[in-house]
């Protein structure tokens, strides 16, 4: 009989210890999940480090990119553009394998359009020397040089990669010479070329400028417009564009 009523204290003992055991896991298991919970929260509130982002910085124009008056300076493929005009002096060169083959299209067409209208005058003009390549310059230079100096040379002729002569857009009309200013043709052209966008590109007393002595038989295309706007200011090309021609 004392057996039973142990038995029964023992059971009673062991279900209050159950209980008593949940009252307090219960508890610390909902409040150590809600710190859980509170801490990934606050992580999640941390900001999420951002992917860097490339950040291009603003072109600016320094004073490499334009002339002296202002205007843009592009090298595209080594060839210079300055306002879109394509320049070879002393100063800017031309690729050796840049080769058109001959006179521009535009070129081509001004010249005829110009031929024809002085043939109206009685004057007669004609190409005696186009496009030449990077080699036939080379040949021409080194046969000035050997036979006038290098002074000379570099007075009337341009250096290999350096000529005009090689972008198609200039030629000598009719017979080359310091005289043919004093000719009729020669006067028709000063008087007319402008007209059918065409400069004569090394005037007189533009030497120190242009880097070549006068040479009323060179003629550049530009186009109708600048050509008048180079006639009525009476700038050479380098003065208008605010540029030098000289050897580095």
């Amino acid at each position: 009989m004392r057996a039973l009523i142990q038995n029964e204290k023992l059971k009673k003992l062991t279900i209050l210890f159950a209980i008593c055991s949940c009252a307090i896991i219960i508890p610390v298991a909902v409040i150590s999940g809600i710190v859980r919970a509170s801490s990934v929260s606050s992580e999640d509130e941390k900001p999420v480090p951002q992917e860097t982002a490339q950040v291009t910085e603003e072109v600016k124009v320094s004073d490499a990119d334009v002339t002296s008056k202002g205007f843009k300076i592009e090298n595209r493929d080594g060839v210079t553009f300055i306002d879109g005009i394509l320049i070879v002096n002393k100063t800017y060169s031309i690729p050796k394998d840049y080769d058109p083959g001959d006179l521009t299209e535009d070129t081509q067409n001004a010249f005829e359009d110009m031929r024809d209208a002085a043939a109206e005058d009685n004057i007669k003009l004609w190409v005696q020397s186009g496009y030449r390549s990077y080699e036939r310059q080379k040949e021409l230079y080194e046969r000035y040089t050997a036979e006038h100096g290098r002074e000379y040379a570099e007075a009337y002729s341009a250096r290999p990669g350096y000529s005009e002569h090689q972008t198609g857009l200039s030629f000598d009309v009719n017979e080359a010479g310091t005289k043919f200013d004093e000719t009729r043709e020669g006067q028709w052209i000063e008087a007319h070329a402008h007209e059918y966008g065409f400069i004569i590109r090394f005037p007189e007393g533009k030497g120190d400028i242009t880097g070549y002595e006068f040479e009323p038989w060179h003629l550049r295309y530009v186009g109708k417009e600048l050509a008048e706007k180079l006639r009525q200011s009476g700038e050479c090309l380098e003065e208008y564009l605010g540029i030098s021609s000289e050897y580095q």
